[in-house]
């Protein structure tokens, strides 16, 4: 029975890491298409190839990095500063992203409610390493309950092996934990329109507050069918259209935690 057990577990392993090898080629393929339309000149079809993977939950900076070309190329600044200050949350050391978005905000003037440089969904440094961690730590656990079960002699490196991992689990978690409060408020939003005015209240007659060039961030208080109201720079509040805003990332549930 216990082989049978083995058996059916190893099965398992082989066949979840046969689909994952294969979605990972699809989605390879899928961003190498939308890269090719890119070079192509073809930016609404490599859009469509992105946003695919999107739809999928695939993200990754340089998927980012690349719909945010294909939208400046469009000339759709607002998303393109929008996929770009994604990316960058994603890995902030990702070079390319930073200088575009440099270059929105010199060309626009965009401004923040607050500051985003600092923030990260994922920080670059710790990611890879927490992840191997955990992997260690579900691997030592894995081997010690397979000793365990097979009866094999050393039940005490067993039990060794066991209390390793799940440290290394543990402490995968608490790292994780904490690289959580280098994430930007949830609420933040970022501006997309262009001739996007804040106002003093809910109606395109009210008095102007300020007004927010694409790219820009604000921090989502309220919404009231077609407007939201939004904390401003400087300390400021006011009204905009909900149209013309967008989560800056409204992906992982987690996130919004």
């Amino acid at each position: 029975m216990r082989r049978i057990v083995i058996a059916f577990i190893f099965i398992l392993l082989y066949s979840s890491a046969n689909q994952s090898i294969a979605n990972l080629a699809d989605t390879e393929d899928n961003f190498a298409r939308g890269t090719a339309f890119l070079n192509e000149d073809k930016y609404e079809k490599a859009l469509q190839s992105f946003i695919s993977l999107i739809n999928e939950e695939q993200f990754a900076p340089e998927l980012f990095l690349q719909m945010g070309n294909a939208h400046y190329r469009l000339q759709d600044i607002g998303s393109a500063a929008l996929s770009y200050r994604r990316a960058l949350l994603l890995k902030s050391s990702l070079l390319e992203a930073r200088q575009n978005l440099t270059l929105i905000k010199k060309r626009v003037e965009f401004v923040d409610a607050e500051s985003l440089e600092s923030h990260q969904i994922l920080t670059s440094s710790n990611e890879s390493f927490i992840s191997t961690l955990l992997a260690i730590g579900l691997w030592l656990i894995g081997i010690g309950i397979t000793l365990i079960i097979l009866k094999i002699r050393y039940r005490k490196s067993a039990f060794t092996l066991l209390f390793i991992g799940a440290l290394c689990a543990s402490f995968s978690a608490v790292l994780s934990r904490a690289k959580d409060s280098t994430r930007p408020d949830p609420r933040t939003n970022i501006v997309t329109k262009n001739n996007t005015t804040a106002r003093t209240a809910p109606a395109q007659s009210a008095s102007k507050i300020i007004t927010l060039p694409p790219g820009s961030s604000v921090i989502l208080i309220s919404e009231r069918d077609a407007w939201s109201y939004v904390k401003l720079p400087k300390e400021l509040h006011g009204w905009v259209t909900t149209e013309s805003i967008e989560s800056l990332w409204p992906y992982n549930p987690e996130f919004s935690d």
